[in-house]
């Protein structure tokens, strides 16, 4: 497993990057996008282009919240566990929460292909929007990769580190 997890953690890591990237760029579209407006002058699309950077920033935060343990646990009840029961209990609600996963990423690649066929574009910038769909679908199984190997991990006894 610890071929597995170093991969996987490589390829968080490169995923966060690449989320990084993508808030700044989102930061810098909103500072110029405010300050040209304050002095009259407004670019059509910037809304567009703020709602498709969201897309990686969000998703790809997901996957290392969930990679690093940040995602929303009830600490307060785990800790009065013994540390086998803990882990159990843990890996068994992160597999369990992996299910719903799935089921966002079914519906999220059903889309993508309806989306996909139909040749969607973004308004005004006619940008496509398969690949950010695809990247959105990626970032959820990367998600659910790194969720069921940490659920193992607890399962398993395994110290799970960051």
């Amino acid at each position: 497993m610890t071929g597995i997890e170093t991969l996987l953690g490589r390829v968080v890591r490169g995923a966060a990057a690449f989320g990084v990237l993508s808030l700044l760029a989102l930061m810098g579209l909103t500072v110029v996008t405010v300050v040209f407006r304050a002095i009259g002058i407004a670019f059509p699309g910037t809304y567009v282009l703020a709602e498709l950077l969201l897309i990686p920033t969000v998703t790809l935060a997901l996957a290392f919240a969930a990679w690093d343990g940040a995602h929303t646990k009830v600490d307060l009840l785990v800790q009065t566990f013994r540390p086998r029961i803990s882990g159990l209990s843990q890996g068994l609600m992160l597999l369990a929460g992996t299910v719903f996963w799935g089921f966002v990423a079914y519906a999220a690649i059903e889309e993508a292909l309806r989306r996909g066929r139909q040749g969607e574009v973004t308004p005004l910038l006619d940008i496509p929007v398969a690949p950010f769909r695809w990247l959105m679908v990626a970032a959820i199984c990367l998600m659910i990769a790194v969720c069921v190997l940490r659920g193992a991990q607890f399962i398993a006894g395994r110290k799970v580190g960051k």
